[in-house]
């Protein structure tokens, strides 16, 4: 009965957000093109992503409490949280202060505007075409030699079940063996509550305080199958536990996707 009543208020919630979210990015659009047409001034793209980010957050009326657990490692790691709202990317840039290039769904080459970042900084993954998708691990490989970041969201997509998680793919997990770099666990832990899915116009979206909180990393203990399994298991283990106790999942069972 409350969301039936609040479905108007809802509605118009998520209009502003999309209003926000494409009015500035056209405003910030040629900015980010002449940034982004040179590697060397990828950095300060990053930086104006940043302030994006902090524009879009304080115009939704979302502030932000973030807990550190600890120091983020030196030198080059993988950032790997849960993905229950199409914000996430949003609030990351605003709560991670060191340079990170996005790993995304091929599908957002077909975004306007947005589609820049996927076509220079950024790495699309297109799961249907194995050639592609080689070259967006060889590119991902690439940013962490040079001592850079990467973030990842290893559930692939937000999960029908959000905030519950879905299983992990591997991906992350491979990434971060093979360059023998840590992964960095974060887990947002009410953006699902701000805007879960926008295109179900009148599902529950109101302003709440963004509550994140980014663990201790966890480093790598092998190349083998097993150790990769091991990883995977703890990290979501680590994200999970930091959920909102109805919203944990019972078990840690994973599937053997990739």
């Amino acid at each position: 009965m409350r969301d039936l009543l609040l479905a108007p208020i809802y509605f118009i919630y998520k209009l502003w957000i999309g209003f926000v979210f494409w009015v500035s990015l056209m405003i910030l659009y040629l900015p980010f093109r002449v940034l982004l047409s040179k590697e060397k001034w990828y950095g300060t793209a990053f930086q104006l992503k940043r302030f994006w980010s902090g524009l879009i957050q304080k115009s939704i009326f979302c502030p932000v409490k973030v807990q550190v657990l600890s120091s983020l490692p030196k030198g080059a790691f993988v950032i790997a949280s849960n993905h229950s709202s199409h914000l996430d990317t949003v609030f990351l840039y605003r709560i991670m202060p060191r340079y990170f290039a996005f790993v995304g769904k091929g599908e957002l080459l077909k975004w306007p505007l947005f589609r820049l970042f996927f076509r220079t900084s950024d790495i699309p993954v297109d799961r249907e075409n194995s050639v592609r998708a080689y070259q967006s691990l060889l590119k991902a490989n690439t940013i962490l030699a040079e001592g850079k970041c990467i973030a990842i969201y290893p559930e692939g997509t937000i999960p029908d079940s959000s905030p519950r998680m879905k299983s992990f793919k591997k991906g992350a997990f491979r990434v971060a063996i093979e360059n023998n770099v840590p992964i960095v666990p974060i887990t947002w832990q009410s953006n699902y509550k701000i805007m879960n899915n926008p295109e179900k116009l009148f599902s529950p979206s109101l302003p709440s305080v963004v509550r994140v909180v980014v663990h201790p990393p966890v480093y790598p203990t092998g190349r083998e199958d097993q150790d990769l399994v091991a990883l995977r298991n703890e990290v979501f283990r680590i994200i999970d536990s930091a959920l909102p106790e109805e919203h944990r999942k019972n078990d840690n069972k994973q599937t053997n996707e990739l």
